[in-house]
Parts: structure tokens; sequence; C-alpha cells
């Protein structure tokens, strides 16, 4: 039995953590993953272009810089609750202890996937909303990346438009820097789903997505990336594999038991670093997120 199945078990045992949510919000997440620590903020190295070579890796430091990135003007939707409010604090002060432990250990905690089960679980809204928790709440630099190729929708989150993006970048058309926007959020920037392509998991998996990550994770804090599902498409699997963590959303009202264990044995091996259940009735069970 895996640690996160034990969690669960004990978690039905004990009983839930009472949290009270601000009432009306469609996306009612709240999450624990441990104690709060003191923040570990190393200094970041200036932001570069992060063009990507054609054939082969290229020495970050050979790269040259870009004294700006573009600016995008956001509309932001009213389900990015984090700009006014600090329901998904108690995520965010939980990864941090978590990344500083990681470091402590010689290993990195700086970008991680958001994916879920099923569609419509609410991954989207925890990843853009914790982005800006981190960014406009600590000022942490965050890069938001929209990895889902296939149902795009933080640009619409966002209120911006598509243009270049992803899949551009892994495509070639593109150089990374000008796939990067700045946002009118303070710190976050932000990486569209791009053009629409017709084969996502082929051009996921290519070397360009590592090394597009390895760039991304040098100059930001911190690179959150929104996916597919896990069922049925194998797109975040294959992400999973290429970042420090994974934060696994499932939404209480629709996820069965089954589907649940059917995604959390996909992601064995990689580091899991919670589930968040998400859309709880906080009258019987508030939100919480079990660490592994």
């Amino acid at each position: 039995m895996s640690k996160i199945h034990q969690a669960m078990r004990r978690a039905e045992k004990e009983g839930w953590a009472a949290t009270t949510v601000p009432p009306g919000l469609q996306e009612r997440t709240q999450a624990t993953i441990g104690s709060r620590e003191s923040l570990l903020r190393p200094p970041r190295p200036p932001i570069h272009d992060l063009a990507l070579p054609k054939n082969e890796s290229i020495p970050v430091s050979s790269v040259s810089e870009l004294p700006v990135l573009a600016e995008r003007k956001t509309t932001p939707d009213s389900r990015l609750v984090a700009l006014s409010n600090r329901t998904y604090d108690g995520l965010r002060d939980r990864l941090l202890p978590a990344r500083e432990a990681a470091q402590a250990g010689g290993s990195d905690l700086r970008a991680i996937l958001f994916s879920s089960v099923g569609s419509g679980d609410g991954k989207s809204l925890t990843a853009a909303n914790l982005s800006i928790s981190f960014s406009n709440g600590l000022g942490e630099r965050v890069l938001l990346v929209d990895a889902n190729l296939r149902v795009p929708s933080l640009h619409r989150l966002l209120g911006m438009d598509r243009g270049s993006g992803l899949s551009d970048v892994l495509q070639g058309t593109v150089a990374a820097s000008q796939a990067i926007s700045r946002t009118d959020i303070s710190n976050l920037s932000v990486v569209t789903a791009g053009s629409k392509v017709e084969n996502p998991t082929q051009l996921l998996n290519t070397r360009k997505m590592s090394e597009f990550l390895a760039l991304a994770k040098k100059h930001f804090d911190w690179v959150f990336l929104d996916s597919p599902s896990l069922i049925p498409e194998p797109d975040a699997d294959l992400i999973s594999s290429m970042v420090d963590g994974v934060v696994l959303v499932v939404r209480s009202s629709q996820s069965s038991a089954g589907p649940t264990r059917d995604g959390i044995e996909m992601l064995k091996g990689r580091n899991v670093l919670g589930i968040v259940l998400n859309d709880v009735d906080a009258r019987i069970a508030p939100a919480r997120v079990f660490q592994d």
C-alpha cells in the first residue's frame, strides 16, 4: 500500500481538519502539506533569452540576456480569487518548506505539474490561483505554463489571447523568450499553449520540452504547469517525468475512488507532493492535501 493510500485511510479515520472557506467561491480549495517554516529564496539570475537550440543543448551562460519581456494585458477571471483573498495561501505556505527540505537534500523543487484523474477537477484554477498567491502575495517570480495542448484554458482564465506559446516553442517556430510574457499581475509570467497541434503527445515527448523546463527553472523561482488529465491521454504522465513534483487535484463532487486510485498508481515512482481535494462542501469536509 502506497503512502498516499495510507494517508487517505488515516484521514478517513481521523476526520477532516475544519477550515472555513469564503462562501460563493466556485473553487473552494484549502490545502495542507506540512507545517509552515521559514522561506528559502536563493537569488535568481536575471531573465535571459531562452532560445532553444535546434539540434543540441547550449550552456545557459551563452544565451544572450533579454532585458525586458513583452508584457500582455490581462483581464483575470473572477474565479482567480487569490487576487483578492488568501484562500490559496495554505497550499502556498506548505510548499515552501517542501522546497526547503528538497534543497537541503541536494535536490530541487521548482517545476511542479498540476494534473487530475479526470477533466473538470479544477487543476487549471488551482495552478493559476497558486501562481498568483506566490507571485502577487510573496513577490516570487513565477512562470505559469499551459501544457494542456489539447484543451488549453489558462489564457482564458487570465483574459488574454492565446498567441504564440509552448507548442510553437516545441515546434521551433519561436524562441522561448518570444513565448514568455509578463502579465500585469505582479511577478507573474505566462506561457500559453500556443498554436493548435494535432500531435500533442509526440510534441511533448521531445528533448526541447526538457530543455525548456531546465532553462525556465534557471530564471524563475517557480514553474507551474497545467496539463491534461491523466486519463485517458498520456500527456500528463509524460510531463510528470520531467518535473520536480506533481500535485493531483481531485474534485470531491464528481471523482470516485476507483479512478482516483488508478491515477495515483499511474504516478507511481514520481514525486507526488500531495492531493488537493477540491470543491468540498465546507459543512461536511473542508478540502485538504495529503502529503506523500
